[in-house]
């Protein structure tokens, strides 16, 4: 096997593949992973195997160099734009025999700068001594190259590495995306790296996405760096444009707080080629303008601050060094532009995964890519504030699901806009029996229980979830997967709710409980009933009749017995369903 190794980099027999990375926001690559792949169709192809073995030999360092040497000239000869993320062992970076300055010397001979190089060390290997990785990191950093850590939270270092060794970049591991949208523990992992990101002012990249699903729950937790199968495959020919995705667009995505358009105000603009004199007279003239866009024929192109302007012309060459210039040559160049129908929550999640120093600074708004205004973020944090406090004001407060008043209004949107949809209706049977026997701080559990798994099985599935009040749910389904979700949601509750019942009763399969008359007598375990309507939207004017509906089919799946579901296939209002109107009925059987 030695002797293979030594052939491989002897004779230069590897294969480098880039793999793009997207900018979502801007829909733009902003750099390429450089990837190793040896010979093919060898044992030694898979890059694991390949470095496993020449370590075992002895050999790390060698084969590293070369792989480091082939992504550099490669991604030139290519003439791919962006950054050029190149792997770096940690054991070889730390070995005193491997020969230093490698790097920017194979760097400056390709004709690149290091600025546009990011160093990524893995989490999969054991971190030293921090003070040790610290000095060889800052080598590299006075350089000009990024650092990145990768497979953020695989297993070695996690926060603590993050926190000493501060990257300018984090590449979260592939096993906290695989299936983040099933996931809500994974879901608010995610959420605390991005906020880390934010605060820390390190650029987070999702990694190894590989579902649709995946993507449009980090796109809303506020992802803006992307990369995956689900968007591009390494290739010795990568991609080099944006790709088309079958995803939801912000338009298309469901939004009671409405789009970033109800918020839009105007304000002052200069165009690309003024003079920066005529940006700092706005600001002279107009001290409630804090910033200005820059734009190119209503296209925006960036944004000219107040306060890093004002501390220009604050020198004392300062008037006389920006004279000459045009906005375009001092403007911020990446400024947050948003089309105008994205909704306040996107645009809020985008808003908070931005760094710090950007975090006060008002958001650009499009419309068809033409400068619409201003948006700022004390007025989009207002909204969603007020929006979150009612929200909160009407919700049940065992569960923290909205209430019935957030429920009416959800139903009778759908209906205005005569969107389609199926509506669940979800109620324990036998539940009082279970809390007379167990008392109702159990209950209370058993209710939290059955929210959780409701929660799991519907995050980020199109749906939206309410608590009546009691043992009563409902789920509305914007998708047509509800059968799915329904049996999977009866799978998961039929197994929690054995948690908190006594093994004698589950032998039994039920327990005996005095009724209302005072008379003993058995009651089956605990189960759930879920009914199911699909309305047609046209036919039905208000929530009362949407309700009435849903109350029968709830009563159909309660005949049946254990945990079951019952489907209703009647879409037209008849008759019956025009007598007075019915809220859900609140059944604690």
């Amino acid at each position: 096997m030695k002797e293979t190794i030594l052939s491989i980099i002897s004779n230069k027999l590897i294969t480098t593949v880039f793999q793009p990375i997207f900018d979502i926001e801007n829909e733009v690559i902003v750099g390429y992973e450089a990837l190793t792949r040896g010979p093919k169709k060898s044992t030694l192809y898979t890059p694991d195997l390949l470095f496993q073995a020449a370590e075992k030999h002895d050999l790390l360092s060698e084969l590293d160099l070369i792989c480091r040497a082939n992504a550099i000239s490669q991604f030139v000869k290519l003439k791919l734009t962006g950054k050029l993320f190149i792997n770096i062992c940690l054991n070889v970076m730390l070995n005193k025999d491997h020969p230093h300055g490698e790097t920017i010397k194979l760097v400056e001979q390709s004709g690149l700068s290091p600025q546009q190089v990011v160093i990524e060390i893995s989490e999969k290997s054991p971190f030293p001594n921090n003070d040790i990785l610290l000095k060889a990191l800052n080598k590299y950093r006075q350089f000009g190259f990024d650092i990145a850590i990768d497979d953020l939270g695989a297993g070695y270092s996690g926060l603590k590495q993050w926190s000493s060794l501060r990257p300018d970049i984090v590449k979260i591991d592939r096993y906290f995306i695989d299936q983040c949208d099933q996931d809500i523990m994974k879901r608010e992992f995610l959420k605390i790296l991005f906020e880390l990101g934010r605060i820390s002012n390190a650029h987070i990249i999702a990694e190894g996405i590989e579902t649709k699903e995946e993507f449009e729950l980090l796109r809303e937790l506020g992802m803006v760096y992307s990369q995956g199968f689900f968007l591009a495959k390494p290739s010795e020919t990568p991609a080099r444009t944006y790709p088309t995705l079958d995803i939801c667009s912000y338009s298309e995505k469901e939004s009671r707080l409405g789009t970033i358009a109800t918020l839009v105000t105007s304000t002052l603009t200069i165009k690309y080629d003024q003079s920066v004199n005529d940006a700092y007279d706005i600001f002279i003239k107009s001290p409630h303008v804090h910033a200005i866009p820059v734009l190119n024929e209503m296209k925006p192109l960036g944004m000219i601050y107040r306060n890093e302007l004002m501390e220009s012309y604050s020198d004392i060459y300062g008037r006389a060094l920006f004279s000459k210039k045009i906005a375009i040559d001092i403007m911020f160049n990446k400024p947050m532009i948003v089309e105008h129908t994205m909704p306040l929550e996107q645009v809020s999640a985008l808003l908070t995964a931005r760094a710090n120093s950007e975090f006060t600074h008002p958001s650009i708004i499009i419309e068809n890519d033409l400068y619409l205004g201003i948006v700022s973020p004390r007025d989009l944090l207002r909204s969603i504030t007020e929006s979150k406090l009612e929200k909160a004001r009407y919700a049940n407060p065992l569960t923290g699901l909205p209430g019935n008043v957030v429920i009416e209004k959800e139903i009778d949107y759908m209906l205005r806009k005569q969107k389609n949809f199926h509506l669940a209706y979800l109620d324990l049977n036998h539940f009082k029996p279970f809390n007379d026997i167990y008392g109702y701080a159990k209950g209370d559990l058993l209710l939290k229980a059955l929210a959780n798994c409701i929660m799991i099985n519907t995050n980020n599935k199109h749906c939206f979830v309410g608590h009546i009040g009691g043992d009563d749910f409902i789920i509305m389904f914007k998708s047509n997967n509800v059968e799915v979700i329904c049996q999977k949601i009866l799978q998961d509750f039929a197994k929690q709710s054995l948690v908190y019942i006594h093994k004698e009763h589950q032998i039994q399969q039920g327990y005996s409980a005095l009724d209302r008359r005072g008379t003993e007598v058995f009651h089956p375990l605990v189960s759930l009933a879920i009914g199911v309507i699909q309305p047609d939207a046209a036919c039905y004017a208000s929530y009362h009749q949407i309700a009435d509906l849903a109350s029968k089919a709830k009563s159909e799946a309660k005949k049946q017995s254990g945990n079951s579901l019952f489907i209703c296939r009647r879409r037209k209002l008849q008759s019956s369903d025009t007598k007075t109107p019915n809220e859900f009925e609140t059944n604690a059987a």
